[in-house]
Formats: C-alpha cells, sequence, structure tokens
C-alpha cells in the first residue's frame, strides 16, 4: 500500500522538512508600561502537532519552557527562560543580496537557540553571543525559505536577528510580522494586514501591560481565513516579570491555558500536545479532516505517482512525434506531451506550494507569476477533458499507434480525472 511504502514515508518526510521551515510565526508584539514586559506571538501555519514542553535547569543551564511542534522535539519555535527571555521565529524569504562571510567567525546554527536560552539573562548578552558569529544559516536557500529571530527580556529590549543584520531597539511598544526590520525604512509602508491591525490597535488604545490588553491586541492580529478555517493554529502571551505562559488555541481566545514555569520546571520534563489541553473545537475539527498532499500519505503518494507518469509521458509522446512515420492524429502526439508537461509542472506546485490548498482559487503568488498563472490550469483541465477522452477512443488501435500508446494514452486520461477529482474537492476551479 502507498500509505505504508517506505519510500513513500521517506520521501513524504523530507517533502515535510521543505514545505514546514523553522517557524512559520506571523505576527508577534511586546508591551512594557510601568516596569513590566510582556511578549505575545500568533503562530500562523497548518502543522498538526503543536506542543509545549519543559526543560529544567541544570548545573550552569536555565530552565525553560518552549512551544513548537512534536515532529521537530527538541528544537523549539519559541521560548522563555526562567530568567525571562524570550524568543520566537518568523519565516522569511530568500535575499538574494548577502555580505560575505567573516572567516574569523563561527557560523550559526539553529541549534545555537538552545544554548542562548539555556545561558543568556538578557538581550544585550545575547547581542555578544550572536555578534560573533555570520548568521547567513537565516537566509535560507533559493528552495528553503530562511528565517528571523525576536528576543525581548524583561527590562522591554529587544533583539531583532536577521542574516544581514542585527537591530537593537526597547520601545515600549513593537510589533513585527514577516518582513525585514532593517530593510524596512518607513514602517508605515508595511501593508501585511496583520501587522496594520496590530498597529492601529497599540496607537489607539492606552498601553496596559496585562493579559486583558495583550489577549486582545493577539485577537486583533490573529488570522482566521475562510475556506478552511485555518490561520492562527495557537497563541501564547508570556509575562516575563512574573514567569507565566498564556496559551490559546486555533484562534479562540474565550478558552485560554495558563502555565507557571516556575512551578512547572520543578515536576522534572514533559510535554504536552496542545490539542490535548483544549476542548473540542468544530473548526480546527474542520480543519483537521481537510486533507492535502502535505498531511494525507496517499495522496502525496497518488500526486508522485502522477508526477512520474506524465513525466514518462513528456517524453515518450514527444519521440513518437518526431519517430512516427504514420500522419494519423500525430500531431496528437505533441499536444499530449505538452499537456503531460504542463500538468506534470502542476502537479509539483501542488507538492511543495501548500498556501494554494488554503486560500480562494486561482491562489496569487506574488513571488511568481507562473505559479500564480497555473493556478488557473484546473479549469483548463475541466474543459479539455471530456475531449481527451473522445480523441482517445478515436485513436486507440489506429495505425501507427500501437497498444502501448494507446494505453499510455489512457493512463493519462485516468491520471487527469483522478486530478481533476482532487482540484473539485479543493474548490480549485472557479469559472467566474
Amino acid at each position: 500500500m502507498i500509505r505504508s511504502h517506505p519510500f513513500i514515508k521517506g520521501v513524504f518526510t523530507i517533502l515535510l522538512i521543505a514545505i514546514f521551515p523553522y517557524a512559520f510565526s506571523c505576527s508577534m508584539y511586546k508591551v512594557s508600561s510601568q516596569g513590566r514586559t510582556m511578549v505575545g506571538n500568533n503562530e500562523d501555519s497548518w502543522g498538526r502537532d503543536a506542543s509545549i514542553w519543559f526543560e529544567p535547569g541544570t548545573k550552569g543551564a536555565f530552565g525553560v519552557v518552549c512551544v513548537g511542534y512534536a515532529r521537530k522535539f527538541p528544537h523549539p519555535d519559541g521560548a522563555m527562560n526562567e530568567h525571562g527571555l524570550v524568543f520566537d521565529a518568523f519565516t522569511m524569504r530568500h535575499r538574494s543580496n548577502m555580505p560575505e562571510k567573516d572567516p574569523h567567525k563561527k557560523d550559526f546554527s539553529y541549534s545555537h537557540i538552545k544554548t542562548i536560552m539555556q545561558q543568556c539573562k538578557t538581550v544585550d548578552e545575547v547581542y555578544t553571543f550572536l555578534q560573533a558569529m555570520n548568521l547567513h544559516v537565516l537566509n535560507g536557500s533559493p528552495i528553503f525559505n530562511g528565517g528571523m529571530l525576536l528576543f525581548v527580556d524583561k527590562s522591554g529590549k529587544y533583539l531583532v536577528v536577521e542574516a544581514h543584520q542585527m537591530t537593537l531597539g526597547q520601545d515600549d511598544k513593537f510589533a513585527l510580522a514577516n518582513f525585514s526590520v532593517a530593510d524596512t525604512k518607513d514602517f508605515r509602508s508595511i501593508k501585511t494586514e496583520r501587522y496594520r491591525k496590530g498597529i492601529l490597535f497599540l496607537n489607539n488604545k492606552k498601553t496596559e501591560c496585562n493579559l486583558a490588553y495583550c489577549k486582545g491586541l493577539s485577537d486583533t492580529m490573529a488570522v482566521q481565513r475562510v475556506k478552511v478555517g485555518d490561520g492562527t493554529l495557537y497563541t501564547s502571551i508570556y509575562d516575563l516579570q512574573e514567569g507565566l505562559v498564556h496559551l490559546y488555541f486555533f484562534h479562540d481566545f474565550d478558552k485560554g491555558i495558563t502555565f507557571n514555569l516556575k512551578e512547572e520546571l520543578s515536576k522534572g520534563p514533559h510535554i504536552f500536545q496542545l490539542e490535548d489541553l483544549f476542548p473540542a473545537n468544530k473548526k480546527y475539527q474542520k480543519f483537521l479532516n481537510y486533507q492535502t498532499p502535505q498531511n494525507n500519505k496517499t495522496i502525496f503518494g497518488l500526486l508522485i505517482t502522477i508526477a512520474l507518469l506524465l513525466f514518462f509521458s513528456t517524453c515518450f509522446f514527444l519521440i513518437r512525434f518526431f519517430g512516427s512515420a504514420t500522419h494519423h492524429f500525430k500531431y496528437l502526439k505533441l499536444i499530449l506531451s505538452a499537456l503531460s508537461l504542463v500538468f506534470c509542472f502542476y502537479t509539483g506546485v501542488l507538492l511543495t506550494q501548500q498556501s494554494i490548498f488554503y486560500f480562494p482559487a486561482p491562489h496569487y503568488d506574488e513571488t511568481s507569476i507562473i505559479i500564480f498563472m497555473s493556478g488557473y490550469l484546473p479549469v483548463l483541465l475541466l474543459i479539455i477533458l471530456f475531449p481527451l477522452w473522445f480523441m482517445m477512443s478515436k485513436v486507440f488501435g489506429t495505425l501507427g499507434w500501437n497498444k502501448f500508446t494507446g494505453f499510455l494514452f489512457a493512463a493519462n486520461n485516468i491520471a487527469y480525472s483522478l486530478l481533476l477529482g482532487f482540484f473539485m474537492y479543493w474548490e480549485m476551479i472557479v469559472l467566474f
């Protein structure tokens, strides 16, 4: 079976690593008032294994509470240590222009975050630690996304860490989303909706460093998409002075759980799956029931199989077009080769671009006009599928179309029919 095949499992795991970069964190803020600082983070992702775990301190290492994903354990996406130092991570796109590495510095790796959280008390200490390192790993690659880190300490001081620059600040109010702080000259130019909503909240309401204020701000910046109800998977609000972590799940701010860091660390190492901590959530269940290649191994395996079939068909029909002496439906082979190539490409897009399944069709991709235009291919397939089956019935067994060529044509039509069924389930066909 596809579900249990070791090769499929291995490729599926590699794909998950590729499409689930180090962090998804899409909005974060800190507020300071009257000697108190609180930090909030909305984790906007499609992860299904969100977790919180506690790592007690040892000799030379501080105790830490971590939030993130079970598949990446023990590497967190956010954390707070017992001295009130908080960090969280943001997904960032790869940038082409980067300064050269300093050969006299060590290379930073994501594993160093654990060292920072276990050994640093303040943002200044974090800055000193990172200043001695090349941060190029945060830039990712042309294939994989990079990251950005935000650290905040009890004093209200914060540090934004990007691949090419670090930025220190101590504003009483600060909000951030997935954009470069170092490259932004005017923050009023940032159009990201969740960020703009947060700034309006901060500017229009008197700053209060308490849970009610922060919960309102987190709710304002949270994301809830219409199609599947996805968006903000979980929210964490940290009280740095009191050592408290307030958690909310799947953008439901009516139900929260609070952990006292000191008390939890005294219980020894332990971990919780977030979905087990909260009551049943119909919106979350709808999200869980929605199947995509990224969360269903069978669908993933089928799409891989279809992609391989279409790649073979691209080459085969092209060779037959140039190598066949007969003129019976000769140019149909060229058309079939072109269609196979186009839909082989689009199957690859479906396997790597998870956002396509959760946004209205055609999905707009600001980084690639090709991916955006490919969003109209499901409509094209709806239009041409019946003519393809009709043409197959005409040419099957025709002179120059041997049985294998005819059966390959049929296999392609079956693959296209399966794809069309998936497209309808994923609501990718929009005629008007």
